[in-house]
């Protein structure tokens, strides 16, 4: 049986109908799907709910503008993947630059060229597929769109904590139970860090996943306390059906180290380390000191939290 051939959705928001009319024109004789949304509101219900392979949007659309449509798309795991081009009347470079800085891949000004936009759209189409943004194992943001979140958080002044979450001895989880299980694990925990954006959904959190067991999530600098303890608590809970009876009533795995030492591991542990955003800190400044952060937690052989040089749990 042969391949069903993929043909790509376009959406395009504009809140001109005589554009949209032409854009769609243009884009269904060029090959392509169309979909139109004429407010940023629609924009995002109709992103999330069709899935299109790329967005067109203007930045000048009624209600929810473009700067903040792109903004939202970017922190929803179901669209932050989409490729994404301004297609504005705007000519200055500080606002092209805004819409980069929150999320956009490429713009084109009007009026436009039509073979070139039809060239953009193939192009940007093609490095999307070669180039994942989410992570293939929890479909959650990876490291481009979580530097791109944290650039936007500190150009704005947001006061925010880092929280770097990583499991304790994963390697000899895995090492113990295979990697198909240890999927179970990295799936379980990126569940429990969707599940706390929603027991606060109240705050604006963001959640990504860094690669294996390592994950972000940008809080306030009010609650990121609370979300750490929450994640801690339930991951202690939840992960124990992960281990054999055998382990579960031990209470450890018996593992060797790399110098061939017996050691005995304590189950379902989970170390977050943190550090709060501060005027004219850099993203890899502020990467580093998270990291540092998440290692001092590690270093307690437990589940604990390290936020700012200070042991929470």
């Amino acid at each position: 049986m042969s391949e069903e051939i993929h043909i790509p959705t376009v959406l395009i928001a504009d809140d001109d109908p005589n554009l949209r009319f032409l854009l769609s024109d243009m884009l269904q004789r060029a090959g392509f799907d169309v979909l139109v949304a004429e407010d940023g509101s629609a924009l995002l219900q109709i992103a999330q709910e069709q899935l299109p392979d790329i967005i067109l949007v203007d930045l000048m659309l009624p209600g929810v503008d473009g700067y903040e449509a792109i903004r939202q798309l970017r922190n929803d795991t179901r669209t932050a993947h989409l490729p994404i081009i301004i297609v504005t009347a705007r000519t200055n470079p500080a606002d092209v630059v805004i819409g980069f800085d929150t999320g956009a891949d490429d713009y084109v000004t009007k009026p436009f060229n039509e073979a070139e936009l039809i060239a953009r759209i193939r192009s940007l189409l093609r490095r999307t597929t070669q180039r994942p943004v989410r992570n293939p194992l929890t479909g959650l943001p990876g490291n481009s769109l979580i530097v791109e979140e944290l650039r936007y958080r500190l150009q704005r002044g947001e006061s925010f904590v880092l929280l770097y979450i990583d499991l304790n001895d994963f390697k000899a989880f895995n090492d113990s139970y295979g990697f198909a299980r240890g999927d179970q694990a990295i799936r379980l925990l990126a569940q429990i860090c969707e599940q706390a954006q929603q027991h606060f959904s109240m705050h604006p959190t963001f959640l990504g996943h860094i690669g294996g067991d390592d994950f972000v999530m940008l809080c306030p600098t009010t609650i990121a306390a609370d979300v750490a303890r929450w994640i801690v608590e339930q991951y202690e809970q939840s992960a124990v059906k992960l281990y054999d009876e055998i382990d579960r009533a031990r209470g450890f795995l018996i593992c060797h180290d790399r110098a061939g030492n017996l050691r005995h591991i304590p189950i379902a542990t989970i170390a977050i380390g943190g550090v709060s955003s501060t005027p004219n800190t850099t993203v890899d400044e502020l990467s580093r000191a998270a990291a540092a952060m998440k290692h001092a937690a590690k270093a307690f052989g437990v589940s604990a939290i390290y936020i700012d040089n200070v042991r929470l749990r």
